[in-house]
Order: structure tokens, then C-alpha cells, then sequence
């Protein structure tokens, strides 16, 4: 199903217990993570070969890093395990609503799962996988993975965007993401009217007329917000001249309040002068 997202499988040893970890490299952008997320990131299937204990089938996407480990005694805190046998497997998603930039904060810290085979729950060639605590991302088996029974992408991803909440605090690099990704998810919504399901069902066709007015204005308060950032608040100043402002006219208030009377009276006559 995800053959043009994924690279060929590798077939790794499952016996004994490991950990996993998922990186984005450095050199990589973070708006490949925008088309990275439409897809799952990893899949994972326990398989057998002739004459050897279960392995693993692992695919992940091809500009993704893969470093496994040896488990380790230490203190990082992982979910609940999920346990699959034979022919089963689960792949790696984002969870819903989550903004790309967090996604791509983690993934270049790295997304770690556990992997082993020692509690099998009284259930024969069993593994167990766990992802780590607090994750953006979530582990969903392959029998449960209905992402593509629900209504059309577009439609999850744009409602998702416009339930986000307003960061005001944001950079002006996590701004530019922003309003790539509703830029992104309206063009799907133009192409889907045009397709054929949206000519077919015609209650989405209406939901997607509400939402696109919708996506529209939170980009241009978007744009708005990020060229504030680069406005020049005076044009006898550099547009990223305003902090050394403040700090000069907090440095002018010390210089006033230590200095004599009879010197402030000196320097304000000076000034009507020129005036």
C-alpha cells in the first residue's frame, strides 16, 4: 500500500533485545517533513526463516536514518508494549493534529522503540515493541491501522490545522512552515473538488467550500504576523534596529537618573536650541 513511500525491506535479527531509533539527518530540511507525515514513517513486520528464530522486516523512508542498539539499563521511559507474532506488524505515524515542526524537533532528537523477545506473554515466537514516553508519534498495528478508511486526507489535515491553536511566541522560520502547510492543504482541497470524489459527494464538496475561507484567513494573519517581524518601525532606523533602541533609551533614563540637576537642565536647554 505504501510501496512509493518506503525503501526496500532489511531483515534484522531479532534475538535479542534492542532499541531502535528513528533520525532525520542534520542536512535534511524540515519541510520535507510536511510530505514526509502524509504517509507512515516506518513499518515493521515479524517474519521466519529457515532454520532461525523470528526477525524482523523493517521499511522506513529513504532520507530517514535507522541506528539499532543494544537495549540499554537505563532510565528513559517507554509506553506500553504492543506484542505481535508472526506475520504481524505495526507502522510508525504521526499523531493526528500535531504540527510539523514538533514532528521534525523530534525526529532530529531521534524516535526510539524497544524491541524484545523475552516477554511473550505465554504466546509462542512473540515480540514486543514499545515507543518511547511523551512521543508525537504512535506505534499502530497493521490490523488496526484504519487511517485510510477515514474521510479524505485533506479534509483530517485541514481541520487539524485550523484547530491548532495561535502561537504567538512562534519564529519566523515556524511561521514560513505554517503557512506552507495550509498553502499545501488547500491545493489538495482545490485538486480533490476537481476529482471525482468530489464530485461525487457532494456534503464533502460543501465541507470543503467552508473550510478553504477558513484556512485562507488564518494564512494571512500568518503572512501579517511574519512580516510584523521584518517591518521597519521607523524609517530612521534598521528593521532589526529596535532592540538596540529600547536598551539606548533605557541606558538615557539611568544617565537621568544619576546625573545632577543642574547638567539635565544644561542638556535640555541645549536641545531647545537646536529645536
Amino acid at each position: 500500500m505504501y510501496h512509493q513511500f518506503l525503501n526496500e525491506p532489511m531483515v534484522l535479527d531479532a534475538e535479542k533485545a534492542s532499541i531502535l531509533t528513528l533520525r532525520l539527518p542534520d542536512d535534511i530540511s524540515d519541510f520535507i517533513v510536511l510530505q514526509a507525515i502524509s504517509a507512515p514513517l516506518l513499518e515493521v513486520v515479524v517474519i521466519a526463516e529457515a532454520g532461525t528464530p523470528q526477525n524482523i522486516a523493517i521499511r522506513f523512508q529513504p532520507f530517514m536514518g535507522l541506528k539499532v542498539e543494544s537495549l540499554p539499563q537505563s532510565a528513559q521511559a517507554f509506553n506500553t508494549p504492543i506484542t505481535r507474532s508472526l506475520g504481524q506488524g505495526f507502522r510508525l505515524y504521526t499523531r493526528m493534529g500535531t504540527a510539523a515542526k514538533f514532528c521534525a524537533a523530534e525526529l532530529r532528537r531521534g524516535v526510539s522503540f524497544t524491541l524484545d523477545m523475552t516477554n511473550r506473554l505465554g504466546a509462542e515466537n512473540c515480540l514486543t515493541f514499545a515507543l518511547q514516553a511523551d512521543s508525537k508519534f504512535e506505534l499502530v498495528p497493521l490490523e488496526a491501522d484504519l487511517r485510510v478508511l477515514h474521510e479524505p486526507k485533506a479534509l483530517m489535515v485541514a481541520k487539524a490545522l485550523l484547530a491548532r491553536q495561535y502561537d504567538y511566541a512562534a519564529s519566523s522560520e515556524s511561521l514560513a512552515i505554517y503557512m506552507t502547510e495550509i498553502e499545501q492543504v488547500r491545493l489538495e482541497l482545490q485538486a480533490f473538488l476537481r476529482g471525482e470524489l468530489g464530485q461525487c459527494h457532494a456534503s464533502l464538496a460543501d465541507e470543503v467550500l467552508r473550510l478553504d475561507p477558513l484556512l485562507l484567513q488564518k494564512q494571512q494573519w500568518l503572512f501579517r504576523t511574519y512580516t510584523h517581524m521584518f517591518e521597519r518601525p521607523n524609517y530612521n532606523c534598521a528593521a532589526n534596529d529596535v532592540d538596540n533602541t529600547d536598551k539606548l533609551l533605557r541606558k538615557l533614563e539611568c544617565y537621568e537618573l544619576l546625573a545632577p540637576p543642574e547638567l539635565i537642565q544644561m542638556v535640555d536647554r541645549l536641545m531647545e536650541d537646536e529645536a
